[in-house]
């Protein structure tokens, strides 16, 4: 029994799917069943749901919600059609389905579910169902699946469409003479151009180069003049600006090669030669710039600090 002076039911309700969904707001409170949080014992049953493929809170027992919305949608449409009639005009002929029609135009779930002939009843006695029919076009895998086609009823003959236009994803027309390559740029979407024809004029204050590079040159200024030159830019010469600074290609780092003696180097190539490598000009210059030579088993060989070592080439990876 539910104590009125500690809540509701629907406050009842609410805690009880909080308990089995996050535990929200419920940190502070202990199971008297196992004495952990309640939080804590909310990710054990979701833990249990998922493992043993649970729906928790899923509706069952009543009838078909898609239904619901069907009627919902063919009230709206016959409204718009009646236009001066008298509000709450029938629009289905036969009075037991028209009244589950008006449960559904009013919003009045409990009704519906009434109408329909209540709670816990098998679907093939519903007396509104939701009508389907096959896709006249296929699919990108070539079959022809289903769509929504209104609503029927095992009392009445034929179906009610509640879905008479059919639409489909297609690309835009393009206009030729817009899209033609000799027309210039392309008419815009909104009244604004953000792709004006290319200026060829030079602009005050930009020096033309020989290639007809108009663009400033900003290497020859001062620090005063940089300074200038940047706060009196428009928007557009800023994104400029930043699209050749991200041409620049960054200074490659300098090959790197380590610089031994004479005497290191032959002592190298003897080593090689004593593990069973050629001991070649090739293997010793990739040893120096940081390479290294394949050994067997896995297992790699390279030069550091003046002397041959041997290590596994996936370490780095354990």
């Amino acid at each position: 029994m539910i104590n009125p002076r500690k809540g509701t039911p629907t406050s009842y309700i609410a805690k009880y799917i909080s308990k089995n969904i996050d535990g929200r707001g419920l940190a502070g409170e202990i199971s008297k069943e196992t004495g952990k949080s309640l939080r804590d014992n909310a990710e054990y049953v979701n833990a249990w749901a998922s493992l043993h493929r649970v729906q928790q809170f899923r509706f069952f027992g009543i009838p078909g919600r898609q239904a619901y919305r069907e009627l919902r949608l063919l009230a709206g449409q016959a409204a718009r059609q009646q236009g001066d009639k008298k509000a709450g005009a029938p629009v289905l002929d036969n009075p037991r389905l028209d009244a589950i029609l008006a449960a559904a135009d009013a919003g009045c779930f409990a009704t519906y579910i009434i109408k329909q002939g209540g709670v816990l009843v098998p679907r093939k006695y519903h007396l509104i169902r939701t009508a389907y029919e096959i896709n006249e076009e296929p699919t990108a895998y070539g079959d022809h699946g289903i769509r929504i086609y209104g609503i029927w009823s095992p009392i009445a003959e034929g179906k009610i469409c509640t879905h008479a236009v059919k639409w489909k994803m297609v690309r835009k027309a393009i206009d030729v003479q817009e899209a033609a390559a000799d027309q210039g740029a392309c008419a815009p979407w909104t009244r604004g151009n953000n792709c004006p024809l290319a200026e060829n004029l030079p602009q005050q204050g930009k020096d033309k180069s020989a290639d007809g590079d108009t663009r400033t040159d900003i290497t020859r200024m001062n620090d005063k003049e940089l300074h200038d030159y940047l706060h009196s830019m428009s928007k557009k010469e800023r994104r400029e600006l930043t699209a050749r600074l991200r041409l620049v290609k960054p200074k490659r780092r300098k090959d790197y090669k380590q610089r031994i003696t004479d005497h290191q180097r032959q002592q190298l190539v003897y080593e090689l030669k004593s593990r069973g490598f050629d001991g070649s000009e090739k293997e010793v210059d990739l040893l120096l710039r940081g390479g290294s030579i394949p050994s067997g088993a896995g297992l790699r060989i390279f030069y550091r600090n003046q002397r041959l070592q041997e290590d596994d080439k996936w370490r780095d990876l354990y």
